[in-house]
């Protein structure tokens, strides 16, 4: 019987969803960070679940020829980098394989998925990051990011992921905190003011925006600590805060404030340009995501007298892509501050055929009589995947053809495997959004079955 504190040795022969390494003793599956397919280790279980454990490797005794030295040693430590040791090839392998098995073993669906789009650049390309802050026995302001399984900061200068200028700007926040002695939020003892900070980039453009999530409005110091922010760190287009007063792991609280610039910040899709708030979704990786909305589009095969439909449409990147194209493209979302910025970033680029409604996608299915004349949905939904309404509308109303774009190959095969009842998948493909990380993206084209 495996108990905790247990030694042995054992190979990894698989990953969790996670990224995790897996490895077996006596069939019973223990989940090891840092352990990659093919390696041998001497590992000591942490803690035993009914159906799995988690271990901890204690030493190597036999390394993979994949195993690669991390650009930044921390990252080895943390939960959202499972990858980071693992050579890039092997990493998108194992990323394709992934979406392969989920579609077999959840949907029932045997695809040859030939096509992975590998990121040119598998680091530093991150354009939002929110960061956790801790303070030392000292006083100094710390930042990082949390180590695997805990809500323990592992301290890091910058990370591999995120921006280079945004990193640069960080080192200079952490400085001024401290030397403003501005209290770190704890989230034990409620009690603190500044909770996180969230930092979003441009690609195309230098603007750099500063979101400092606060627990309340006024902070001592704070304009003083902005004033010397601004003056050096020149690069900082905008800085806003937002408050967030409330004892919840959700990041981001409902009320903001911009203290300096506009409070948006722009960068490029295509030839469209977007303006992006605090609250913005907008794909964290702008080269991937041309490649993966290109796609989305060139497969869709848009003729010019189309009708679109944009389910979980967000700013509207693919509504107004589509409207390009089209006769005319409806983008649906449910955040109202999206809708609004999807207005914007329509009336920006002078876009006409494109109109936004606020509303639930299943919901706004089942209001709306005349979707009989769209004739191509896009999806593009959270991780959950796309809602029963919504599927049972879809499968009602029937449009001709669907893109699916999907963040989640789990809740993409559950979805699918209901979709194929009336549709033929006619082409899949995989695109590596997030490198270093277990997340993989994935485009799906669907076709109305004629018989």
């Amino acid at each position: 019987m495996i108990k905790e504190n247990d030694i042995y040795n054992v190979v990894g022969v698989d990953y969790t969803s996670d990224g995790i390494g897996v490895a077996k003793v006596e069939g019973f599956p223990l989940f090891v960070n840092n352990l990659i397919i093919g390696e041998e280790a001497d590992i000591k279980v942490t803690k035993v679940m009914r159906n799995f454990g988690t271990a901890k490797v204690v030493r190597f005794t036999k390394v993979s020829k994949d195993r690669i030295t991390p650009l930044i040693p921390e990252t080895i430590h943390l939960g959202g980098c499972q990858f980071t040791q693992l050579d890039y090839e092997k990493e998108v392998e194992h990323k394709l394989s992934k979406v392969k098995r989920a579609l077999r073993v959840i949907g029932g669906i045997d695809y040859d998925i030939k096509t992975i789009h590998k990121a040119t650049n598998p680091y530093f390309y991150r354009n939002k990051t929110v960061l956790p802050l801790g303070v030392k026995k000292d006083g100094t302001v710390i930042s990082g990011m949390y180590r695997y399984n805990s809500h323990d900061i592992v301290i890091m200068e910058k990370t591999h992921l995120d921006d280079l200028r945004a990193s640069e700007v960080m080192v200079k926040i952490r400085e001024l905190l401290t030397r403003h002695q501005i209290s770190i939020y704890d989230e034990k003892s409620h009690k603190g003011d500044l909770r996180r900070i969230m930092l979003r980039a441009s690609y195309y453009t230098p603007d750099l925006m500063v979101v400092l999530i606060t627990r309340t409005k006024n902070i001592d110091n704070l304009s003083a600590f902005c004033n010397d922010l601004i003056a050096e760190c020149p690069q900082i287009s905008t800085i806003v805060q937002n408050i967030n007063p409330h004892k919840t792991n959700v990041i981001l609280g409902d009320n903001e404030e911009v203290l300096y610039g506009s409070g948006i910040i722009t960068d490029k899709i295509d030839d469209l340009t977007f303006k992006i708030s605090s609250k913005s979704f907008f794909q964290i990786n702008t080269p991937q995501a041309e490649k993966l909305y290109s796609r989305a589009i060139e497969l869709a095969y848009i003729k010019k007298d189309d009708v679109i439909l944009d389910a979980y449409s967000g700013i509207g990147t693919i509504t107004l892509l589509a409207a390009k194209k089209a006769k005319h493209a409806i983008g649906v979302e449910i955040v109202k501050e999206a809708v609004e910025d999807a207005n914007v970033n329509r009336d920006y680029n002078n876009i006409k055929n494109a109109t936004f409604y606020q509303d639930d996608a299943g919901d706004f299915l089942l209001k709306h009589k005349e979707l009989h004349k769209v004739n191509i949905v896009f999806v593009d939904p959270p991780r959950k995947g796309l809602s029963p309404v919504f599927i049972n509308k879809i499968m009602e109303v029937l449009p001709p053809k669907i893109v699916y774009v999907s963040c989640d190959p789990a809740t993409l095969a559950r979805d699918l495997k209901i979709l194929t009842g009336k549709y033929a998948i006619k082409h899949i493909e995989a695109l590596d959004m997030f490198p270093r990380t277990s997340h993989v993206e994935n485009i799906v084209l669907l076709s109305l079955k004629t018989a």
